[in-house]
């Protein structure tokens, strides 16, 4: 006789075990998320919120969900114990707003929120801060290296030091 053959159970046993949960469904990350959750709003049982106030819930949402993070927060609380930047306080960062005004940033932290290679071995990202949203480019060397690749994905967040910029028109 083979071992599987005496894992026999009641259907009763199986049924409290596989209960379905009644939690909320989790949102999918990133824009596929908006759209799931525009579903959400349209199918409920109670009465659709308008399109404004829906939008507006939903950017709400967004921005809670990324700087209400833990990643966020340890970036917070890396760049404090290390003392990156000046008085050591997180509110000294530049932000990506900046970048319009200045040719170099001395240091800017932000959360990767999408990322899809260009076809040529880099990467396209899209990076996000309290203030902003950017594109930038990451390099294929920095895609090779094993530290840098195995920590770019959607949803970390990333210090960059000394970050200049071009602006194409």
């Amino acid at each position: 006789m083979d071992a599987w053959e005496d894992l026999v159970y009641d259907d009763d046993v199986l049924e409290s075990f596989l209960k379905k949960c009644d939690a909320s469904a989790t949102l999918i990350p990133g824009p596929a998320g908006n759209i799931q959750a525009a579903f959400m709003n349209r199918t409920g049982t109670e009465q659709p919120k308008s399109t404004q106030e829906f939008a507006r819930d939903v950017a709400d949402a967004t921005y809670e969900r990324d700087f209400n993070s833990n990643a966020w927060k340890w970036a917070q609380m890396f760049i404090e114990h290390h003392g990156l930047v000046k008085d050591g306080k997180f509110e000294n960062v530049n932000s990506l707003q900046e970048a319009k005004s200045a040719e170099v940033l001395p240091l800017v932290v932000c959360i990767l929120k999408e990322c899809k290679p260009n076809g040529l071995g880099d990467m396209q990202l899209t990076l996000k801060d309290p203030t902003a949203t950017m594109k930038a480019s990451l390099h294929k060397k920095g895609l090779e290296d094993p530290e840098i690749a195995a920590n770019i994905a959607v949803g970390s967040v990333i210090i960059l030091n000394l970050v200049s910029h071009q602006i194409c028109t």
